[in-house]
């Protein structure tokens, strides 16, 4: 099943959330159908317990019955918002495939046992969905890059899980784009410290719209083993990053398990999974104004965003 939040707000009208399934190329809006069940679901996050699940895939049916009566939208008429509007944690993960870990050289090649997951934050304000433009920064930030990455959405509450176990936390996937500023111009600074460039990096991470997401999620029951899948990134049609998920130096079941011995992970929370090679730092190839970004994740979608300097 394909879940999606979309805008029902007209233009120059406040944002109207509401919860959508999707089928194939059709969105069905579940907004009226949600209210007549007196369920107040304004976000697929609303709608994360065991029981509003089992109401979305009743649904199912339904908005495959108002598909065929031509009581749906396509997706090209739907303004897609970020699929969960407000989750507690945006993790990420660095540095988590070997062919990206060789390009970049920023660590050593370690054999997956000797080292660890590495986690940061990004901020809930930098979501960005489907179709929304990546806007460039006008200071700070310089050279930004793309990150195509698998996306896995936490189903319910997680702690100190076992590898083995991981999975069944597991609500669906979907896809982000980590975009990330190459490098930062801080005015003022005439020094650059040693831990200076780690949080550069870090802030790089966090400018508003970088982290794009969407353009829906798709079920766990329909993707299987998240490390059978293939992630392709294209920019302007010419095509960058195309690599297996099972490239991963630590597995989605493996980051799961370790994040959730750190901190609670709640229902809608988002795990960015890391990016393989071909990101445009190895080749120095950076985004510009007028570039569309595409990622493509069989059995998920197409997320694409196109490029926009700050005014």
């Amino acid at each position: 099943m394909k879940l999606a939040t979309i805008n029902r707000g007209t233009t120059g009208q406040p944002t109207a959330s509401a919860p959508a399934i999707v089928i194939d190329d059709h969105v069905v809006d579940l907004s009226e159908t949600l209210s007549a069940m007196k369920l107040a679901w304004h976000d697929l996050g609303d709608a994360f317990t065991a029981d509003g699940l089992t109401q979305l895939k009743e649904l199912e049916g339904w908005a495959t019955e108002q598909v065929a009566q031509g009581r749906s939208m396509h997706v090209n008429e739907v303004k897609f918002l970020p699929p969960v509007l407000r989750p507690s944690r945006i993790l990420a993960v660095a540095a988590n495939y070997r062919a990206h870990v060789r390009e970049t050289g920023t660590i050593e090649d370690a054999a997956r046992e000797e080292t660890a997951p590495w986690f940061f934050d990004m901020p809930q304000i930098s979501m960005n969905p489907h179709h929304s433009p990546i806007i460039l920064p006008a200071a700070l930030g310089q050279k930004i890059d793309w990150e195509a990455e698998l996306g896995v959405v936490i189903g319910k509450t997680t702690s100190k899980v076992s590898v083995e176990t991981a999975l069944d936390h597991v609500l669906g996937y979907t896809i982000i784009n980590d975009i990330s500023a190459r490098s930062m111009e801080v005015p003022g600074r005439t020094k650059i410290r040693e831990r200076d460039k780690f949080h550069d990096w870090l802030h790089g991470k966090w400018f508003d719209t970088f982290c794009c997401v969407g353009p829906w999620i798709v079920t766990a029951d329909e993707i299987g083993d998240p490390q059978g899948l293939m992630i392709s990134l294209s920019v302007n049609g010419e095509r960058y990053q195309h690599a297996p998920t099972s490239d991963m130096l630590f597995t989605v079941a493996e980051l799961i398990s370790f994040a959730s011995h750190i901190t609670t992970l709640q229902p809608g929370d988002l795990i960015a999974t890391g990016t393989p090679s071909g990101v445009g730092k190895a080749s120095g190839r950076f985004l510009t104004e007028g570039d569309v970004v595409e990622i493509t994740i069989p059995g998920i979608g197409t997320l694409t965003n196109p490029v926009k300097a700050d005014a």
